[in-house]
């Protein structure tokens, strides 16, 4: 099959490596030009996950990891703190990663695709990886929480920690990378980011290398339909793959990347098949995007939405492994009851 794919991003770059070495004719379009394009988001994710998908493309996942996490310091709203203990948490250089995938990819840089002006006839499936832009599917009904984040040198910090604020509307956070640089960003449906200026008034030491701004969607896929659009296919954080309670993308893109995968057949995408794994997959994200919608409009109640509640501890424990750090009941309840604080 011929294949475009617009993005370069985590879904568009796994997906441009699988495609191309399964023999279709694979080309990429990405918006920002070459010297520009960096990978937003502050490079998180599962080790026994990333190796999963390395290891599908021909990568060995050990020679990108930066930081092995040992613990995730939760500093609470209501002055609590709480610890979860790492399963394999780190963070990894993703530019490195995803120029790897792309290695004898072709490629076209400072490209801004849309519907209007993309030749759709020429591919027989245009990918969607466009993340938050959405740039090639019809608009949706959507929620989004600006964010952005600061890489630093000379950083203070040798392990994870994260900010909750009040009502869910959003986290600071601070991911350790390597040689004393770090991560530091926050997203807050309210634009006052807590804890940015508190990090910079007591490091007077920092040196900010680069600054990112850009909302994360955290509708999940049953919102996020339509799917497709002509012969437009979306994948990853464009249909809704972003973890609702953390704004977490990754590894829920590389999951819808790799239902696609499994969706082609001798006639092509399945598209019916697609749709169905993905809404079967990622259905529990519509509770966990119910439990925060509720925390934001202050309107949760542990008793009353117990269902919720439970449904996201069940399905967060049985994909314990997936995320990186434990996952206890009490500590999920612990943390909801401060956020209302």
């Amino acid at each position: 099959m011929r294949i475009a794919i617009i993005g370069a991003g985590v879904s568009g770059s796994f997906l441009a490596s699988m495609l191309n070495s399964k023999g279709h004719e694979v080309e990429v379009f990405e918006g920002a030009k070459k010297e520009d394009h960096f990978p937003v988001c502050a490079w998180g994710t599962c080790k026994k996950m990333l190796d999963h998908y390395s290891k599908l493309a021909g990568l060995d996942f050990d020679n990108y990891v930066l930081h092995i996490g040992k613990r995730v310091e939760m500093r609470l709203p209501n002055g609590d703190k709480e610890y979860l203990n790492c399963l394999g948490l780190v963070t990894y250089h993703k530019q490195r990663w995803e120029e790897d995938l792309l290695n004898g990819i072709k490629m076209n840089y400072g490209i801004r695709c849309s519907l209007d002006n993309f030749p759709l006839h020429k591919y027989d499936y245009i990918l969607d990886c466009t993340g938050f832009h959405r740039s090639m599917l019809p608009r949706v009904d959507d929620f989004i929480v600006p964010a952005y984040e600061y890489m630093v040198d000379n950083a203070p910090h040798d392990e994870f920690y994260i900010i909750g604020y009040k009502n869910a509307t959003g986290y600071f956070w601070y991911f350790p990378l390597s040689n004393n640089k770090a991560f530091v960003g926050a997203g807050d449906i309210n634009k006052r980011y807590h804890g940015i200026k508190e990090f910079f008034d007591e490091n007077k030491g920092i040196r900010i290398i680069r600054k990112i701004g850009r909302p994360i969607r955290i509708t999940p896929p049953t919102r996020m339909e339509p799917f497709n659009y002509k012969n437009v296919i979306g994948v990853g954080e464009s249909i809704g793959c972003v973890f609702p309670l953390l704004g977490e993308g990754i590894i829920p893109s590389l999951i819808c990347s790799e239902i696609l995968l499994d969706s082609i057949d001798a006639n092509g995408i399945d598209l019916k098949y697609y749709r169905s794994n993905v809404i079967k997959r990622f259905k529990y994200y519509d509770d966990v995007y119910r439990v925060v919608r509720l925390l934001i409009s202050k309107e949760f109640n542990k008793i009353k939405h117990m269902n919720l509640l439970y449904s996201m501890y069940r399905n967060m424990k049985r994909e314990e492994a997936r995320f990186g750090f434990e996952i206890s009941l009490n500590k999920l309840s612990k943390m909801l009851r401060s956020l209302q604080y």
